[in-house]
């Protein structure tokens, strides 16, 4: 149990540590959670399984941080060339800003409006 903690501890740690949304941050998370169960599994053949996840965390999330970032390097410069467009952001449903423009009618545009010029009597 305490070696359980411990590796939530330190996961929440590196998880902090990068920038959110990003491939860094995903490779933070990924990396200590393998590097923890890996290290867990070598900690515990030599009796040491706390300082095993921990370790494994740690060097887990490390590797997986610098992965993340040279993979945003990279994406960072091939979109700076125009290799790679833009996406538009869209929701959990998959639709962006102008599909839901599309959906709306008059009145609830007129409605959307008045709520961000935060004009209450409509």
């Amino acid at each position: 149990m305490k070696s359980l903690s411990l590796f939530f501890i330190v996961s929440l740690y590196l998880a902090g540590c990068s920038a959110p949304g990003t491939h860094e941050r995903r490779g933070t998370e990924l990396g200590a959670v393998t590097g923890a169960i890996i290290g867990g599994i070598i900690g515990h053949q030599s009796g040491e399984t706390a300082a095993g996840v921990a370790l494994g965390a740690v060097v887990g999330g490390t590797a997986g941080a610098a992965a993340g970032a040279s993979k945003d390097r990279t994406e960072d410069r091939r979109y700076e060339r125009g290799a790679v467009r833009a996406q538009p952001a869209v929701d959990e449903f998959g639709y962006n800003m102008a599909d839901y423009f599309e959906l709306m009618t008059v009145d609830e545009m007129e409605i959307l409006q008045a709520r961000s010029d935060a004009r209450t009597e409509v």
